[in-house]
């Protein structure tokens, strides 16, 4: 018979050959759903990406700088310094994935873009996309 150790180990953290992350999502089991692998990864790479850098407590370098190109103008030499932003802030925080692709739109009003980044990850493949606005990423509160 396994121990209890055993199987926190097993059911709780994971395999060391399994990535594993709760992220807080609804479900039925309650307010925290367990994602594994490639899942786990895409949900490091969404938080890094849209947490500002001086935001998280415990680390306040942890994060990027993407908010600060909102409105810069929509331009090469923008779109290459969002895409330097991103490569360098995954490396940096989490290098687990490949990142294959990095596509950015920028919005028509001006005040935004659009990242799709493609990773590969054991042979698997997914893709995230991250919508950094001035709605989303400059919310002040009095």
């Amino acid at each position: 018979m396994a121990s209890t150790l055993e199987k926190f180990q097993k059911n709780i953290i994971g395999s060391r050959a399994t990535i594993t992350e709760y992220v807080p999502l609804i479900s039925s089991s309650g307010d925290f759903s367990r994602v594994s692998n490639i899942q786990a990864i895409l949900t490091s790479w969404n938080n890094i990406l849209l947490t500002q850098i001086r935001t998280y407590v415990g680390n306040p370098e942890y994060g990027s700088n993407l908010y600060k190109y909102i409105f810069d103008p929509a331009d090469e030499v923008t779109e290459e310094n969002i895409r330097s932003e991103i490569q360098y802030r995954l490396m940096l925080y989490d290098d687990r994935a490949l990142l294959t692709n990095i596509d950015i739109s920028f919005m028509s009003d001006g005040h935004g873009f659009i990242v799709d980044l493609d990773l590969e990850y054991e042979g698997d493949t997914d893709s995230l996309t991250i919508e950094i606005n001035d709605q989303n990423m400059l919310k002040f509160e009095s």
